[in-house]
């Protein structure tokens, strides 16, 4: 190896050293931090923070805000997601899933986002001779199902732009089509803690989801209970809603969420 190469190798390293000290500056209480901010604090020149958040945005590890600051970007939500789902994620909610199927007879669901699309990591199916069909890795367009929904009011704002961005298809009756109305209904899932879609995947179709967090407070999944709405009809779905998110905050705490910890898209 050359004297070039090795320098070469050396001022590599260092980039992504203090390219991973600006990410890991961004915490909890202080998601969002400007370029004076972290030369200050990482003591790194204000040239360099600058060059380093510019490539970070590029990629979508970090966004730009209104005022020109920064916090981290849909990409690192993706990431983690992906870690939590490979790590503990199914392991967890299996037997958790598993006993809320029991106890209300429904195809249960546990899935994450990847870009604009829910993918289901486990399901237990309903015993029923009508059953709601669905498979292990399949997609669905997040605005469509409860879990989607859940995770867009609990995540980070950029990834409803995302969704947005890509089209609000319609799918069902009720299926919702515009930015207005999705909005809306992330604002009553937030107020609720929990999302209900009835009609907007397929007809006669009702779910309803209920958020995952992670030990830092986002939203790393959802959980839902899905089945024909003749077998789950208005009345009952209060007493359904308690039933998930019952298993949500038990999955949550099995994570490492502290439920004394405000969740929210702040800490992505």
């Amino acid at each position: 190896m050359t004297d070039e190469t090795r320098n070469t190798d050396v001022t590599q390293l260092l980039t992504v050293s203090r390219a991973l000290q600006v990410l890991s500056a961004f915490r909890y209480d202080e998601p969002v931090l400007g370029v004076s901010e972290l030369s200050r604090r990482l003591g790194i020149g204000k040239s360099s923070v600058h060059r380093i958040l510019a490539t970070l945005v590029e990629h979508g590890f970090v966004t730009r805000t209104s005022d020109d600051r920064y916090r981290l970007g849909l990409r690192l939500h993706e990431l983690g997601q992906v870690a939590v789902a490979s790590l503990r994620l199914r392991e967890v909610a299996h037997p958790v899933l598993e006993r809320l199927r029991n106890e209300t007879g429904e195809t249960v669901h546990l899935a994450i986002m990847e870009g604009t699309d829910v993918v289901y990591l486990d399901r237990f199916e309903s015993p029923s001779m009508l059953k709601m069909f669905s498979r292990l890795g399949h997609r669905m367009e997040a605005h469509t199902t409860s879990s989607g929904k859940c995770m867009m009011a609990f995540g980070p704002p950029e990834l409803t732009d995302v969704v947005v961005a890509a089209g609000l298809k319609r799918w069902a009756p009720r299926s919702l089509t515009s930015e207005a109305a999705l909005r809306s209904a992330l604002a009553q899932v937030r107020a609720d803690g929990f999302a209900i879609s009835i009609d907007e995947r397929a007809p006669g179709a009702t779910s309803l989801g209920a958020p995952v967090f992670g030990h830092d407070g986002s939203c790393v999944a959802a959980v839902s209970v899905a089945g024909p709405t003749l077998r789950l009809p208005r009345e009952s779905l209060p007493a359904l809603a308690r039933k998930v998110r019952s298993c949500a905050l038990e999955i949550s705490r099995a994570v490492g969420f502290n439920v004394q910890r405000k969740p929210g898209a702040a800490t992505v």
